[in-house]
């Protein structure tokens, strides 16, 4: 993250996180490392950070590494995740530039039209991929309630 230049970038995300957290780099022994200030001086980022907090680390590091890849697959990308932040995630993958992002979840909170298109979500179900619009007779709507119609069972096929 500091090699590349992100350090107030990962601040920035972990803000909208509601991690609040002084990030600066400290060199150690050559190498810089990312540091928490607080009043009584620095610390490890990794000795202060939580688990959770050390995920959304790794998920940023690999974040930065995606915008430079044509294609990225994420399986079960929001296992321990709160709706808001798996919500946030699949926002900023959404929003990377050239890159194809597929990924996996079982959240259907996630299954709405004001977050991507109803053309862009499938159900793998015994083998078979297949998209939602190819799984209900309707014209998919952008008022549809995908996540309602799913739990009523109108894409069973």
């Amino acid at each position: 993250i500091i090699r590349e230049g992100k350090m107030e970038d990962f601040q920035e995300f972990l803000r909208q996180q509601e991690i609040s957290l002084n990030l600066v780099s400290v060199d150690v022994n050559g190498v810089p490392e990312l540091y928490c200030r607080f009043e009584g001086g620095t610390v490890p980022f990794a000795s202060v950070a939580s688990t959770g907090t050390m995920s959304l680390a790794l998920y940023y590091y690999w974040y930065i590494k995606m915008s430079k890849a044509s294609l990225v697959f994420i399986d079960e990308f929001d296992a321990f995740y709160h709706f808001e932040l798996s919500r946030s995630i699949v926002e900023m993958l959404r929003d990377l530039e050239g890159v194809q992002v597929f990924i996996t979840t079982h959240n259907t909170d996630l299954l709405t039209n004001d977050l991507m298109r109803p053309d862009v979500y499938f159900i793998l179900k015994e083998g078979e991929i297949r998209s939602l619009e190819k799984l209900t007779p309707k014209e998919l709507r952008l008022a549809h309630n995908l996540q309602k119609m799913f739990k009523a069972g109108a894409f069973d096929g």
